[in-house]
C-alpha cells in the first residue's frame, strides 16, 4: 500500500512532462515561416560582414530587398523579384555596386525560421552565377540567415 502514492506521484510527473513537451512543440510550430503570403525578414552577421533579406510573399510570387555588406568591400543594395515553389525562392537580384546597376540570379531555401542562400555550380563567361534547374541538385550555404522582426 505504501508504494501506491509513489506510483501516483511518478505518473503525475510523467504526465506533466509529456504535457510540457507538447506545449513546447505548439509554440515552436507557430514560429514557422508561412511561405504562402506575408512578409519575412532575415539577417546573417559574421564579424563585420552582413547579409539582410526582406521578403514579401504573395502566393507563388516573391519580391523584396537584399543587401550584402562586406567589410572593406563595396556594398550591394538592391531588390529581388521571382517565385517560390517548395520553399525554394528563385529570383533576379537587381542591385547597385560601384555605381553600376547589375542583375544576377539568386536562390534561397526557406526552412524553419531560416533562409539558406544557394551556392552556384559555376559562373558563366559574363560573370553570372549558374544554378542547377533541379531542386535536388541545389547546394546551399551551411550558415543561414536568421529570421528577425521586419522594420
Amino acid at each position: 500500500m505504501k508504494t501506491l502514492p509513489y506510483y501516483l506521484l511518478l505518473a503525475a510527473i510523467v504526465t506533466s512532462c509529456g504535457q510540457a513537451g507538447n506545449q513546447t512543440n505548439k509554440n515552436t510550430d507557430s514560429l514557422k515561416i508561412d511561405v504562402t503570403s506575408g512578409d519575412a525578414c532575415f539577417l546573417r552577421t559574421t564579424g563585420k560582414d552582413s547579409i539582410s533579406l526582406q521578403l514579401h510573399i504573395q502566393d507563388s510570387s516573391v519580391t523584396g530587398d537584399l543587401s550584402y555588406r562586406y567589410f572593406e568591400k563595396d556594398k550591394n543594395n538592391g531588390t529581388l523579384s521571382g517565385s517560390i515553389h517548395n520553399h525554394i525562392i528563385r529570383a533576379q537580384y537587381t542591385f547597385m555596386s560601384e555605381g553600376t546597376q547589375s542583375i544576377r540570379p539568386v536562390v534561397f531555401r526557406l526552412q524553419d525560421d531560416k533562409a539558406y542562400e544557394a551556392v552556384p555550380d559555376s559562373i558563366n563567361p559574363e560573370g553570372i552565377p549558374v544554378f542547377p534547374g533541379e531542386e535536388a541538385a541545389l547546394k546551399f550555404d551551411t550558415t543561414p540567415l536568421l529570421k528577425i522582426p521586419c522594420k
